[in-house]
């Protein structure tokens, strides 16, 4: 009867000390595992904050809260997209809006604006001008959409449009055409997004320059209706097509897929489609001595005018000085 007893309680202490061994590791794998490997080639990128003022306050989506209510949004670089799995690439679409403004547990990236990336295929350089000797646009280094895919928050960006990949490859001497932020902050109680840019690269042969406002990320996100107030903007947007973003509410197309334009073999994913109501010139002599504002009303119905207070704004800065 001893023994049995003494065998009894030592069965007892074997099975507890499998079940502690079994949830320790659970825990470890729980605790190293994540969805956003370094395969995806942006973990890097979404993990970074900037944490240089002591004021600040990490929140734990990664953004930095200040006392004054503005807060600090990441601007991540853009990063290579050429030979990635759309598996992949949602992955990290999915990390980077989960470390936004707007995460939320159910979010899937839009099918309509996503669902055309193919798996393995390259992708537009976000430098234009990597291959202006042979006639096709750049594929390799980061892409184009990264820069979008990247930073959620920046819901309305500028870009160069379609037409200046054949018209003007002269604008690439001496050019950076990524037209990266160089700050986006967001205040809650104003419903505020703030996109700063350090003046705008692209000057043709003409002196005019040639850009175009990309709402893949307001499509995505729901907020696919969109006004440029004329009236909050100090920046006089010269619109190319007489019906545009600032003569009434437009509804953003943007969306991802392979296309022909790149002029390589069995194509690129790439930004599409051209949208001639979001084009714009402007004379670079008229703006570059002070900074200028563009300030974009977003809605997720369509509203029953432009005056309707709209879900979200965004004030695009022109940085001059």
């Amino acid at each position: 009867m001893q023994n049995q007893k003494f065998y009894l309680v030592f069965f007892i202490c074997l099975i507890t000390i499998a079940i502690f061994a079994i949830k320790h590791s659970e825990l470890n794998l729980l605790t190293n595992n994540t969805e956003f490997s370094d395969s995806t080639g942006f973990e890097s990128a979404s993990m970074s904050y900037d944490d240089t003022k002591k004021e600040e306050k990490i929140t734990s989506n990664n953004k930095i809260q200040y006392a004054s209510d503005a807060e600090n949004i990441v601007v991540n670089p853009p990063t290579p997209l050429s030979g990635k799995t759309k598996s992949e690439i949602y992955r990290a679409r999915k990390e980077f809006v989960k470390r936004s403004i707007f995460a939320r547990a159910n979010y899937e990236p839009s099918e309509d604006v996503f669902g055309g990336i193919e798996s393995g295929k390259p992708w537009i350089s976000a430098n234009v001008c990597a291959q202006p000797d042979t006639g096709h646009l750049g594929i390799t280094g980061p892409s184009e959409e990264s820069r979008f895919i990247n930073n959620p928050t920046m819901l309305v960006a500028i870009e160069y449009p379609f037409v200046v990949h054949y018209t003007d490859l002269k604008i690439c001497e001496g050019s950076n055409s990524e037209l990266i932020p160089t700050k986006i902050t967001y205040s809650p109680s104003k419903k505020e997004i703030t996109v700063t840019y350090y003046h705008l690269p692209f000057t043709t042969n003409n002196n005019s320059s040639f850009y175009m406002f990309n709402g893949v990320n307001a499509r995505d996100l729901g907020y696919k209706y969109a006004y440029l107030d004329s009236s909050k903007s100090t920046y006089k947007v010269d619109f190319t097509n007489s019906d545009n973003l600032s003569t009434r509410v437009h509804e953003f197309q943007n969306f991802i897929h392979l296309g022909s334009s790149c002029g390589h073999e069995g194509g690129c994913n790439n930004g599409s489609p051209r949208q001639s109501f979001l084009e714009f010139k402007s004379n670079a002599t008229e703006y570059n001595s002070k900074n200028k504002e563009i300030y974009i009303k977003l809605w997720k119905s369509m509203p029953k005018s432009p005056d309707a207070p709209a879900d979200v704004t965004e004030r695009i800065i022109l940085k001059w000085s």
